[in-house]
């Protein structure tokens, strides 16, 4: 098989695991109530930031969320509404405001974790080992190379991409 036709393969394989990012609302619930997307990807954000020590702002989700600010800020509006975060003033700039997690959405960031890790588990079961390890590998490696590049359409930020 030429370059060519593997890539091919992969945007096809791609294009077939968008479902991953469709799973039924009703998979991750905050006190019985379905949970968007949307909002779990906000909550996610803000985790990761905490976890580095740093403020999410609203342009922090924007990068993380491939999204524009106006949208983003719809998106942490969503995300206040049911109680996944708040709202507070910056303790290092008066003029923003950073995004925080709530004891509900530090759960519901719990339960997602969880309910992706068992399902992953679940899928990669019958492969062996070494087989996951070069998976993650791999992924992470392509990952790497997509926030370096940027999504398609957006100038590379490396000068070689």
């Amino acid at each position: 098989m030429s370059r060519e036709e593997h890539v091919d393969g992969l945007d096809a394989a791609l294009v077939r695991l968008r479902r991953l990012w469709s799973a039924p609302r009703s998979s991750i619930k905050d006190d019985g109530i379905p949970v968007d997307m949307s909002s779990i990807l906000v909550v996610e954000a803000c985790a990761r930031a905490a976890e580095a020590g740093q403020d999410s702002t609203i342009r922090d989700i924007a990068a993380f969320t491939d999204t524009e600010h106006s949208t983003a800020s719809r998106l942490v509006d969503k995300a206040a509404k049911v109680g996944l975060v708040q709202r507070e003033p910056s303790s290092s700039d008066a003029r923003r405001t950073r995004v925080v997690l709530t004891d509900s959405g530090r759960r519901t960031r719990e339960r997602a974790t969880d309910f992706r890790l068992t399902w992953l588990t679940r899928v990669l079961r019958h492969w062996p080992t070494g087989d996951v390890e070069h998976l993650a590998e791999l992924l992470t490696r392509f990952a790497d190379e997509v926030d370096l590049q940027g999504p398609p359409g957006r100038e590379p930020e490396r000068p070689d991409a």
